[in-house]
């Protein structure tokens, strides 16, 4: 597959992809109970198809050789698995820097409120209602 057809498939480049397999297999394997025959890239692919897709967990499986009842329980082990391993990819801003980080992102597009940027997707984040005056100084 070309590296190209692989980010837009799966949202990663190909590296990404090995190191993140090469990071999860070892819980992967650990929480079969019973042999499935499903490699751990195959799990992987799958479920990152699935969320960069947006599609149905049927077509999913269906494209990726499985039932659905299966990949629903290789979604639940492969997110069980990124969940563990969350904090070494995803970085949340503290809120002492909050008003820089906006100041800083209004200077590039001239848009208010804006603390990150992922892969280009505009993703709101909304806090919980006694949270949310300290977000609004």
């Amino acid at each position: 597959m070309e590296d190209r057809h692989i980010i837009i498939t799966y949202r990663l480049d190909r590296a990404t992809i090995q190191e993140l397999c090469a990071q999860l297999e070892p819980d992967l394997m650990s929480s079969i109970r019973q042999p499935t025959g499903i490699p751990p890239l195959v799990r992987v692919l799958s479920v990152l198809h699935f969320l960069a897709s947006g599609l149905f967990q049927t077509t999913v499986a269906m494209a990726s050789g499985m039932s659905q009842p299966m990949f629903s329980n290789v979604l639940t082990r492969v997110l069980s698995a990124l969940l563990k391993h969350m904090r070494s990819y995803i970085v949340f801003p503290q809120v002492e820097d909050l008003a820089t980080m906006k100041a800083d992102f209004y200077a590039l597009g001239h848009i208010p409120n804006i603390i990150g940027a992922i892969d280009g997707t505009h993703v709101a984040f909304v806090p919980a209602p006694e949270k949310l005056a300290s977000f609004q100084e």
